[in-house]
């Protein structure tokens, strides 16, 4: 371990020469139409749990995707979901969807995480995003063309499924040969469901959390007895747990019901957010300082942080239904990733037809990612941010990957770590290691396949100057192998 964080590692198979045919493909394909559990779940519906229902025979499905879908995937799956019962497997580009032109995205452009959240939201009030709508429309003018519908985006189902409507079968991760043939994918669903079990255990007898990250992250906030029930009743998203308590209780609650626990806890929650990633990219290192958990200043980003510090401005006079005071830049969500096997793909990352590039490395084990500004599903809430073209959910966020997460025991005072220095301590649980070791040795079973290379962090190098200020020039070696074949 260089300077007390695991060694970089990036997992080799991910470089292995490819199937050329869709034969090849189709043993991968079948097993993936086995998923019931979190986001590679294609039977799981929209809050991807462990829903035991299949493929109807004779079930009509629509995969929605963006223009760069890769047409072999897609045909080994399209013949692995026929062989399980579905009797049409039909496909549209969201372009054809929208009518829009295709749009390419780089992660390189971390900055477009705001504008392209932004615009739809306060121009047309749209919930989630404009495409959500637009199927939501294409669906209804069809009322007897579908019987279900997947969306290919890895993340947001439950949105989706709020602004789209249907039947939701649930996400379409396999958009590229990476996301296919991921070993994080392959995590049995059993051994995944136990762990985000045993996460959300420790929220239970949380009296205060603590977040630090050596990019600069120092954050933590107070836990009632009440809030430490009501948390983990809306933190339970397989395989991306909310580890923020105000996020976890506004789920499932009215504004009337949320704004009394948002008040407790607001004047509580503070500190800096730091970091380089986000959903969509990468930026200059970025500097959020939240106070009674508003934001109160953003330093750096690059771009990023100057659009931010924009949107900041433009809402700070918004008085939202269930928000004890005015703003938008509050904080929001410090979701936690579960799954060992996780990783950052290559395949897409500098080049791709969806907005949201850089989803893949947030479901990491220990991987936590941060989201900022005032969200609630509750209609009044909606309303008032429709009529004032106000933003209606959440969208720039900062992920980190080396956190330790210290949740102070109600119980006994004493601290303990859900995470340490990125490793996510329940993988020690001895539950978790007896089921993983029906698998295989638990050791190898639960080892993280990906850890970012961080310059100053745990790889030699100083942090601002090497990574910082421009972390695509590390990053794009990492997924590569370069950096690894040049330390060979």
């Amino acid at each position: 371990m260089a300077l007390g964080y695991p060694d970089p590692a990036y997992p080799a198979y991910a470089h292995d020469p490819r199937p050329a045919s869709v034969e090849e493909l189709l043993p991968i394909a079948r097993h993936r139409t086995t998923k019931r559990y979190g986001f590679p779940a294609l039977s799981g519906g929209p809050k991807m749990a462990s829903d035991t229902s299949r493929i109807a025979e004779g079930e009509r499905l629509l995969i929605v995707t963006h223009i760069t879908q890769d047409e072999l995937v897609l045909e080994a799956m399209k013949v692995a979901l026929k062989e399980v019962g579905a009797a049409q497997v039909d496909h549209i580009n969201v372009s054809d969807l929208t009518g829009d032109e295709p749009t390419e995205y780089s992660a390189a452009d971390g900055w477009r995480e705001i504008p392209d959240r932004l615009v739809p939201m306060v121009e047309k009030g749209v919930t989630f995003t404009a495409i959500a709508h637009s199927l939501r429309d294409f669906l209804r003018d069809r009322p007897d063309a579908y019987d279900s519908y997947y969306v290919g985006q890895e993340g947001g189902a439950v949105h989706w499924h709020r602004a789209a409507g249907g039947t939701m079968r649930g996400q379409w991760l396999f958009t590229t040969y990476q996301s296919l043939a991921s070993r994080g994918y392959s995590l049995p669903d059993e051994l995944w469901r136990l762990i985000d079990l045993k996460v959300l255990e420790r929220f239970t007898v949380a009296d205060a959390v603590h977040i630090t990250d050596p990019q600069g992250t120092d954050i933590s906030w107070e836990v009632t007895p009440e809030q430490a029930a009501l948390w983990p009743k809306g933190a339970y998203i397989p395989g991306h747990i909310l580890g923020s308590t105000i996020q976890g209780i506004r789920f499932g609650h009215t504004v009337d019901d949320f704004i009394k626990q948002a008040r407790i806890l607001f004047p509580t929650l503070e500190g800096v957010v730091a970091g380089t990633a986000n959903h969509t990219g990468y930026f200059p290192h970025i500097k959020v300082s939240i106070e009674g958990g508003l934001i109160q200043s953003i330093e750096g980003g690059g771009r990023y942080g100057e659009l931010w510090n924009d949107v900041l401005e433009r809402f700070s006079h918004a008085e939202y239904p269930g928000f004890p005071q005015r703003g938008w830049g509050f904080f929001n969500d410090a979701s936690i990733g579960t799954n060992p096997k996780a990783y950052r793909h290559s395949d897409g990352l500098w080049s791709y037809g969806e907005p949201t590039t850089n989803l893949p490395e947030r479901l990491r084990a220990g991987v936590l990612h941060f989201g900022f500004g005032a969200e609630h599903w509750d209609e009044t809430f909606l309303t008032y941010a429709r009529e004032n073209h106000f933003p209606t959910m959440h969208f720039p966020h900062v992920h980190i990957y080396f956190p330790t997460y210290g949740i102070r025991n109600r119980d006994t005072g004493e601290w303990e770590k859900l995470i340490d220095k990125g490793w996510l301590t329940v993988l020690d649980d001895p539950e978790v290691r007896r089921l993983a070791g029906i698998f295989g040795d638990p050791d190898e079973v639960l080892s993280y396949d990906w850890v970012p290379n961080i310059p100053g962090v745990n790889s030699p190098g100083e942090y601002q100057r090497d990574f910082g200020d421009d972390p695509v020039k590390v990053i794009s070696r990492e997924v590569t192998g370069d950096i690894w074949r040049a330390a060979r």
